[in-house]
């Protein structure tokens, strides 16, 4: 955020240009942000990773070191730290491809792909452990409330991002794509600790379970991004395939028309 800030001469653009309260596209393209053209027609391959360390602003920054402080801290915690880096990039990686392809004509950024890649990953571990999490016989009625509320923080935190993600500089496609990815990697990353609460018999079951999970998880994952890339590196980094998708990530509204 300060290196863009100092490329953008210490100044803030009109909230007309840039409601997120940040510097000019000029920038942001400067620093690498995602430009479909750039991507395809330049080779400018590493515009699909540096997206992740750029913000609109300092209300994107600030919304989104939030959301991974709360998200990512009980990942890592959790599941342990290379998990939650896997988490991150590849979902931030793979949201950006996404965005490329359907939204080619606009600049965006934002570390947001990382972070529904670690929301998912949230949603796939609750699904995978979702007897521990919410089984009355092992946790107590206070700790269900507390992990029911975490679904709730969950669901506002996806709200307020795509909100965001309607705003010039950030898209919903990197969310989406983010968040789905984080949800494969998830299963085929993150452990399953309910055996740990079952006898023998139902150890066995969720063995199987877990080499299920981690085989779809990781195959749907890598089999997303090649496809997902090959259809992006096929076009010419100017057409839009679904010119309508436009209004899931941007809508005529003012200050920002």
């Amino acid at each position: 955020m300060f290196a863009a800030l100092s490329v953008n001469g210490w100044k803030f653009e009109p909230l007309s240009v840039n409601p997120m309260i940040g510097p000019s596209a000029e920038t942001l393209l400067r620093l690498g942000a995602k430009e479909s053209y750039l991507i395809v027609q330049e080779n400018e391959i590493w515009r699909l990773v540096s997206p992740m360390v750029l913000h609109a602003g300092v209300i994107h920054f600030l919304l989104n070191m939030f959301a991974l402080w709360y998200v990512g801290k009980a990942i890592e915690q959790i599941h342990g730290f290379f998990p939650a880096v896997v988490q991150f990039v590849v979902p931030a990686v793979g949201g950006t491809i996404l965005s490329a392809i359907f939204l080619p004509e606009y600049i965006t950024v934002g570390a947001s792909g990382g972070i529904f890649g670690l929301i998912g990953a949230c949603i796939s571990d609750i699904v995978m452990n979702w007897n521990l999490l919410f089984n009355e016989f092992v946790n107590e009625r206070g700790v269900r409330l507390s992990h029911a509320r975490v679904l709730v923080v969950l669901f506002l935190d996806i709200v307020v991002n795509c909100l965001v993600g309607l705003t010039p500089f950030v898209d919903n496609f990197t969310h989406l794509g983010g968040m789905i990815l984080g949800f494969l990697c998830g299963l085929s990353t993150i452990q399953l600790v309910s055996p740990r609460f079952f006898g023998d018999e139902r150890q066995r079951f969720y063995k199987f379970k877990l080499l299920f999970f981690r085989s779809f998880g990781l195959l749907v994952s890598m089999a997303g991004i090649i496809v997902s890339s090959i259809v992006l590196f096929s076009g010419d980094g100017e057409t839009n395939p679904c010119t309508s998708c436009t209004y899931m990530s941007c809508i005529a509204f003012p200050p920002w028309t």
